[in-house]
């Protein structure tokens, strides 16, 4: 047994790069959907004492009538049966909320369909967030197996390390335990499934890297150019680190996916190109374009942010597919957060781009928002916002400000009404913290948000209004409370609500008839649970 872990952990430090992915995925070629599932599901009746059996689970909660549980389905069979057919200890389950598995879908807070969740010996860990592809399933489930910082302790180890994967990569160098490295082991675990990390204390080791108390961030080898470092390093304060390790892949010109967006989003002007990025079958064409990116982004940048993205982007920048003849597409996201899509009849050139980003620095290219009406007068604890608004209320550098984005037409955002409202009234006394919310069906959102269900809630900290951070889990008002102030380091102040604000909830605000979805079904989406499920 203790040979078995041994070649597992020599074998997963080597696999997590796409052509290791990519030969896993060829063991299992011929893959029919439905036939040998290696999906576990469970019930009601047997989850908890299954799960207990579990080491690691990676758990499906779905209903059979959401579109996007039903795309999801053959993508989660094939990497469950990747992993069962390589024998990595992680379980693949699935449970129907809409049936058999109905209370244990409630117990899990699971009322978003598709909702996909991590567990250890039946002890939820984690939400996945990410891409639904088999790949990135298959890859997060290995990024969980083994220590979440690998101990590095040779040249050669060292070098093997910081080219072993497509994201980047990080090193902590520490001569010995401190603030900062306690901190980078805690973010090493909590965003493992992001980036791989691990630690150096050899002392010759220290000295190549010529750090003793620092994080050092390794572009991915295939980004690597001649206009910038390769490396950048971090010896902050450590309530900045995540930033730091979230914000790397910001590079010259980085590369944009869909679980990325955020992290461009928030250095604004951006210039995202979106084309057929490929550096293995496509690379004389996507060094072409990625080499006149790079050209530019070096005398312009810091001024305007660079990224490139596949063609799958097209959803988030280009949802008429306007490609020009040289088939590249460039998107502006102004300053202000607004998208601009430059017309396609502007063929991608060096003196083009160059154009497009003087136009976007001398005001020239604005984006639009939407409104549904004229911004309104507040009478309430609770601020109305409005696109034309949005900026001087949610982005004010001086206040901290926690802003929900609603559908008038979604129960569950009738339902958080009067606990949104008893919050606002808690935190009456604290002039610096303002409580909004937002119509988002009728205004358009300024990047990085983005609303993909509703209710959804971003913090905004004060000072740092290109960093909003989204609002994950249980809306209790506890939760929300703490969640705000895990995410500044000034001591907010609340008190005793007001009875005025404790709104009584209306029978027919307690939940939306039915189940709704958003997105497309041909997408990434997600459905949520009406009155006839939770």
């Amino acid at each position: 047994m203790m040979l078995r872990f041994v070649c597992l952990l020599a074998f997963l430090s080597s696999v997590t790069s796409k052509d290791d992915i990519d030969r896993l995925l060829d063991t299992v070629e011929g893959f029919i959907y439905g036939i040998d599932s290696k999906v576990v599901e469970l019930t009601d009746d047997n989850f908890n004492s299954e799960m207990e059996k579990f080491d690691t689970a990676f758990v499906e909660f779905i209903a059979p009538w959401c579109p996007h549980c039903k795309r999801l389905a053959p993508d989660f069979e094939k990497a469950a049966k990747v992993i069962k057919t390589n024998d990595f200890p992680v379980v693949f389950v699935k449970v129907n909320c809409d049936g058999p598995g109905y209370h244990t879908c409630h117990h899990a807070q699971a009322d978003i369909y598709p909702t996909l969740k991590l567990y250890r010996n039946g002890v939820e860990e984690r939400r996945y967030y990410g891409e639904r592809t088999p790949k990135d399933l298959v890859r997060y489930a290995l990024n969980m197996l083994g220590d979440h910082a690998k101990a590095i302790s040779t040249e050669e180890e060292l070098n093997k390390f910081t080219v072993s994967d497509p994201e980047y990569m990080f090193v902590g160098a520490f001569a010995e335990e401190t603030d900062l490295s306690k901190e980078f082991l805690k973010q090493a675990e909590l965003l493992r499934e992001f980036f791989k990390f691990s630690i150096v204390q050899d002392a010759e080791l220290l000295k190549k890297l010529g750090q003793t108390n620092a994080v050092i961030a390794f572009q991915p080898e295939f980004l690597r150019n001649k206009w910038e470092p390769n490396t950048k390093v971090f010896s902050g304060e450590p309530f900045d680190l995540k930033n730091f390790i979230q914000s790397a892949r910001v590079d010259l010109v980085g590369m944009i996916t869909k679980k990325t967006t955020g992290d461009f989003e928030i250095s604004r002007p951006l210039l995202i190109t979106t084309f057929d990025v490929d550096f293995d079958v496509n690379r004389k064409h996507t060094n072409y374009v990625r080499n006149r990116l790079l050209k530019v982004a070096s005398e312009y940048s810091p001024r305007v942010t660079f990224a490139m993205g596949n063609l799958n982007m097209t959803r988030f920048y280009a949802p008429d597919d306007r490609y020009n003849d040289t088939g590249v597409l460039m998107t502006v996201i102004t300053k202000e957060g607004w998208e601009y899509t430059v017309p396609k009849e502007t063929e991608f050139s060096l003196d083009n781009v160059k154009q497009v980003v003087e136009d976007i620095l001398s005001g020239k290219i604005e984006g639009k928002p939407y409104k549904s009406d004229d911004p309104p007068e507040q009478k309430k604890r609770v601020k109305k916002v409005v696109a034309t608004t949005f900026h001087d209320i949610v982005l004010d550098e001086t206040k901290h400000t926690l802003i929900e984005f609603y559908s008038p037409y979604c129960g569950h955002c009738k339902q958080f009404i009067p606990t949104y409202n008893e919050l606002a009234s808690r935190a009456r006394e604290d002039s610096s913290l303002v409580i909004a919310k937002m119509d988002a069906v009728s205004n358009s959102l300024p990047r990085p948000f983005e609303s993909r269900g509703f209710p959804t809630i971003y913090f905004v900290p004060k000072g740092k209004n290109s960093r909003p951070v989204k609002f994950e889990g249980d809306r209790s008002i506890e939760n929300i409370i703490s969640f705000m102030q895990s995410n500044t380091k000034e001591d907010l102040i609340f008190v005793e609500p007001e009875e005025k604000f404790l709104k009584i909830k209306k029978p027919e605000e307690e939940t939306a008839d039915s189940g709704t979805c958003s997105g497309s079904p041909g997408a990434e989406g997600q459905c949520s649970a009406g009155k006839s499920e939770l």
